[in-house]
């Protein structure tokens, strides 16, 4: 996979006590490659195809586990007398904890490499699910979502810039893993939970299986031989040099090119992460409602289908330019969101199902088409920096509005809160439908 190694054009080298300077601040497997014996540890060569599968196996699992609790909520809240809206703040608690982190450090893997932040996430996330799976109050829980919400914030921006570095010959087969994983991870985490949940532990076996999976890939991990990240740079040039100042937090800016086509995805990632969010956390009990079943595995599948044909989409379906289909993309998340609230108004599980699947699928064939593009048009070199920014705006999505929901809900109910948030999401996706279809203005 990525390197250790730091990275970052325009930075002076600079001696000090016969070291250079990255030498002297940071530790020996930080510094430039160029100017030491890589430790024992990290000299597996390992093949482009399998850097790549480390990689999407990091993000995946990470993901899979900030899901695993969502079937297992409501066993939660009969313990610990946990109410709708307490529910809702923990999800939104991990995505509080994510975008700072996102914001602060999403430049650091341009710098330091993209391993030097993927394998402390990994190990962080494992070090969440103890904590969650041994929680006793709504404190101890939202302590495990924070940590699972670092873990992600350090690994999102520098596995997608991972992934880029190692396909720089397919940037849309890059794009496709990181989305896909990004969705497969939220949509099989519920599910994986509820089939973890029916033993004699259902609170601890899901999570412990979990981070043994997560400690287990931090081998091969810590045992690959790093590789420089983003443009190869000539032999004949000086190492690049990272110095504390140069790891201070950065304020988050567009990216120099392919302004329109970030604002494009950045948008389109907002609402559809609202979407995913409320979908996730109220899904089940609005199945449970609708399918009259206390099943948790039946409300895991149901969360599972809108971001699962989403994955599926990003997969199977070629990216495409046409501003014509991205519109009708969102306009068939719309849709779907539509037929979700006409299923629990007419009491037809039908439509829950088709709606679910409707609104995934268009969702993935837009945003997967509008993230391509933005990615395509991002500096190597800031990949990280600017897939960061990019990802905050797009988490921020699964933030507030989930709260919002959970407080209607509390006051008006479930079937008018969802229908109020399906109204003004639809409205959202209309509005962005059309400025996809508009024509660019030529500079």
């Amino acid at each position: 996979m990525a390197d250790l190694s730091p990275a970052g054009s325009g930075l002076r080298t600079a001696q000090l006590d016969g070291r250079r300077l990255s030498e002297a601040l940071l530790p020996l497997e930080l510094a430039p490659r160029a100017q030491l014996q890589l430790a024992a540890i990290s000299r597996w060569n390992a093949m482009r195809g399998v850097r790549v599968g480390l990689v999407a196996a990091a993000l995946l699992l990470m993901l899979i586990g900030a899901n695993l609790a969502t079937p297992i909520y409501p066993l939660i809240q009969q313990r610990l007398g946990l109410t709708a809206l307490d529910t809702s703040i923990l999800f939104t608690i991990y995505v509080f904890a994510l975008v700072p982190v996102l914001a602060v450090v999403g430049h650091w893997s341009d710098l330091l490499g993209r391993r030097a932040l993927i394998l402390p996430a990994v190990l962080l996330a494992a070090a969440g699910d103890a904590v969650f799976a041994t929680a006793g109050s709504f404190w101890q829980l939202a302590l495990g979502r924070a940590v699972q919400g670092i873990a992600v914030g350090l690994s999102t921006g520098a596995a997608g810039a991972a992934l880029g570095d190692l396909l720089p010959d397919h940037p849309t087969l890059a794009a496709k893993l990181t989305l896909a994983c990004s969705a497969g991870g939220v949509a099989l985490g519920p599910v994986v939970g509820a089939l973890l949940a029916g033993g004699s532990d259902p609170l601890l076996t899901p999570f412990l299986v979990h981070a043994v999976a997560l400690v287990a890939l931090c081998i091969p991990l810590a045992v690959v031989h790093p590789r420089m990240p983003g443009r190869s740079r000539p032999p004949a040039s000086p190492p690049r040099i990272t110095t504390p100042a140069h790891l201070r937090p950065r304020r988050l800016a567009l990216p120099l090119t392919g302004r329109r086509e970030f604002l494009l995805a950045a948008t389109a990632g907002f609402i559809s992460y609202a979407v995913f969010g409320v979908y996730l956390s109220l899904a089940p009990s609005f199945a449970a409602k609708l399918l009259h079943t206390d099943s948790h595995l039946t409300g895991a599948v149901v969360a599972a289908l809108l971001l699962g044909s989403s994955a599926t989409a990003q997969l199977l379906v070629p990216p495409t330019s046409d501003r014509l289909v991205i519109a009708l993309g969102m306009t068939g998340l719309a849709a779907g969101l539509g037929l979700v609230v006409a299923a629990e108004y007419t009491g037809t599980p039908a439509l829950l199902f088709i709606g679910s699947v409707l609104g995934g699928a268009c969702q993935g064939v837009a945003f997967r088409s509008l993230f391509t593009s933005a990615v395509a048009a991002m500096n190597p070199e800031r990949r990280g920096s600017e897939l960061s920014s990019l990802w905050v705006i797009v988490y921020l999505g699964s933030s507030l509005p989930i709260v919002l929901v959970g407080a209607l809900v509390q006051h008006y109910g479930l079937l008018p809160a969802v229908s109020g948030f399906a109204t003004i999401a639809a409205a959202l996706c209309a509005a962005l439908a059309v400025a996809v279809a508009r024509k660019p203005r030529t500079a």
